[in-house]
């Protein structure tokens, strides 16, 4: 009896030591993910934080007003019916007039702040320095696809998904198909920012996103319109690619 045990604790071992042949630790073993993401700009705000903005810092999270010792200039650009416009102010407190060039800018345009300094460290001679950066306002309403997420998902699944092969996605394999929906809701710039590395697949994926049914375009409060960019992304989400995407997963 003992003997019997012993034999079954071996074969366990080996069972669990040793994958089947058809398994391997390269390959994803839970069902393949796919997601279709919204690309935001680098810096954006929603409308709602413009108006109530009274800083740079209001403006950009990512600045570091403790890198100056003292201002020359805050230059702010903004275009107004496609004319530039241009406010200055002397420090990072937002003048009058670049918050109501702001307002007034169009909608969908980027707003540049160029700001000159002298920077804090310990050296006794400082030349002026400059930083510089965009920023863009977010409409009220993103792009939606006809039918909503789920008929989105449902889409992508029917039409690519369901059909690449379970050998097609290895461990760390990520396809990335970028797109953007523009003023009317339609598909444009379609293209492979990151390869699954099979030809096949990748074209498979992009005439999915291609072919796509018109969507709802993105829209600001007052009925304009506005292109937005996305990405579909298939694979193992672990794959360092997604850092270089701003994107905003739940």
């Amino acid at each position: 009896m003992r003997n019997i045990q012993n034999k079954l604790i071996v074969l366990l071992f080996i069972t669990l030591a040793f994958p089947h042949p058809g398994s391997s630790q390269d390959s994803l073993t839970n069902e393949l993910r796919y997601e279709v993401n919204r690309i935001y700009p680098y810096i954006s705000i929603t409308k709602e934080k413009l108006n109530e903005a009274h800083t740079i810092i209001d403006l950009n999270t990512y600045y570091e007003s403790s890198w100056i010792r003292e201002y020359i200039s805050v230059e702010l650009l903004t275009s107004h019916k496609g004319r530039i416009k241009k406010a200055v102010s002397k420090n990072d407190t937002l003048s009058q007039e670049q918050k109501d060039n702001m307002n007034m800018a169009d909608l969908g345009t980027d707003i540049a702040v160029k700001v000159q300094y002298i920077p804090e460290n310990t050296l006794t001679h400082n030349d002026i320095k400059e930083i510089s950066f965009t920023f863009t306002v977010n409409p009220e309403s993103d792009a939606i696809f006809s039918g909503g997420q789920q008929k989105l998902e449902q889409y992508v699944k029917d039409n690519s998904i369901d059909k690449i092969s379970d050998t097609s996605f290895k461990k760390f394999t990520l396809a990335a198909i970028k797109f953007t929906i523009n003023e009317e809701g339609h598909i444009i710039d379609a293209h492979v920012f990151e390869s699954c590395k099979d030809g096949k697949t990748d074209e498979l994926l992009l005439e999915t996103i291609s072919n796509m049914p018109g969507w709802k375009p993105a829209e600001y409060s007052n009925g304009s319109k506005v292109k937005q960019e996305f990405v579909l992304l298939v694979g193992d989400f672990e794959n360092c690619v997604i850092n270089l995407l701003n994107i905003r997963q739940d």
